[in-house]
């Protein structure tokens, strides 16, 4: 009779365990899996977010049509105007306007105020200097975008954590001054949405040669009206696209680095993605009989000044040419 806890001869042993080499064996394989895996799912997952990109400035492009069916054939712009006529807006602190780029930021804050009831914010949000064509455009079109409220994700590359972490912060975070950043796009939008093509009429166009990537230089009166019939080559001429590449690599580069690849809304409403490489070098709009290029500066203290082409932010003609597809229009446009 035997007694528990003993075999007798001839019984089967038990269950083997796994030895030291086998489970570091084992270790080994699974960390191999994981190195062979992990790359793939994180291309995959940037994959999907360039899908979800172009996505989004489908949208864009489907809702500026609209708009431009509206009204009569106009592409989406801000169109406040300075002078001594009052602004049609209801708040008594943007009514005056002394000139075109201090109309173009009360009519933005005009707009969110409006699609944000109660929200405080500036009539100086962005100083002097702010530029709200380039990231702001969207507002004009909010309707046409079906947005719930002024800040519509659609016009948030979902690479854009930065903008995507101000959507979803508290409104305590901001003061009366920097809220305006919560309704910002990542998709700048062409000047010549609202400005003249080049030099030589009544008005000057827009600049930015020799100037800083973020500061354009405009007149005081630099706002017109251009309409979809004015574009020449829609399938090749860029309407908005995102101010860097966060789809290609894992670094983020700005636009015109010759390195980016990126999606691009042009005036067909098509959305491509399409290197910088690849596009005409554009030109000066304040002096168009020249051959080179725009020419934009970025200063980064303690590693000296970086250089870049204009491109496609900079078409040469405008309105009247080409980016992709085809070489530039020549030099002797009127």
């Amino acid at each position: 009779m035997s007694r528990r806890g003993f075999h007798r001869a001839g019984d089967s042993p038990g269950p083997k365990g796994f030895t030291l080499i086998e489970l570091l064996v084992v270790i080994a394989i699974i960390a191999v899996l994981i190195a062979i895996l992990l790359p793939a799912l994180g291309k995959a997952k940037r994959v999907a977010r360039t899908a979800l990109c172009q996505s989004n400035m489908r949208q864009i492009g489907v809702a500026a049509n609209v708009y431009a069916e509206r009204f009569s054939g106009r592409i989406p712009a801000f169109s406040w105007k300075g002078g001594a006529r009052p602004l049609p807006s209801a708040d008594v602190d943007l009514q005056f306007a002394s000139s075109d780029p201090v109309a173009v930021r009360f009519q933005a804050v005009d707009i969110m105020r409006r699609w944000e009831p109660g929200a405080l914010i500036s009539a100086s949000s962005g100083g002097s200097n702010w530029y709200a064509h380039l990231w702001f455009t969207h507002l004009v079109m909010l309707d046409e975008l079906g947005a719930l409220d002024a800040r519509s994700p659609v016009v948030v590359c979902p690479e854009d954590r930065e903008q995507l972490d101000r959507l979803e912060a508290d409104d305590a975070e901001f003061t009366v001054h920097t809220r305006f950043r919560r309704f910002e796009s990542s998709y700048e939008t062409a000047a010549v949405t609202h400005s003249v093509d080049q030099a030589g009429g009544a008005l000057d166009p827009i600049s930015q040669h020799g100037e800083g990537i973020w500061t354009f230089s405009r007149p005081n009166r630099y706002l017109v009206s251009r309409r979809w019939s004015e574009v020449v080559f829609p399938s090749g001429k860029a309407h908005m696209f995102d101010s860097y590449d966060r789809h290609a690599s894992n670094e983020v580069r700005f636009y015109a680095d010759e390195r980016s690849v990126q999606p691009i809304l042009f005036f067909d409403g098509s959305v491509r993605i399409s290197a910088t490489a690849d596009s005409n070098p554009g030109f000066r709009p304040r002096d168009p009989a020249s051959p080179e290029p725009t020419i934009m500066r970025l200063v980064i203290p303690g590693e000296g000044t970086s250089e870049y082409v204009g491109f496609y932010r900079w078409t040469r003609g405008g309105l009247g040419g080409i980016d992709f597809g085809s070489g530039e229009i020549g030099l002797d446009r009127p």
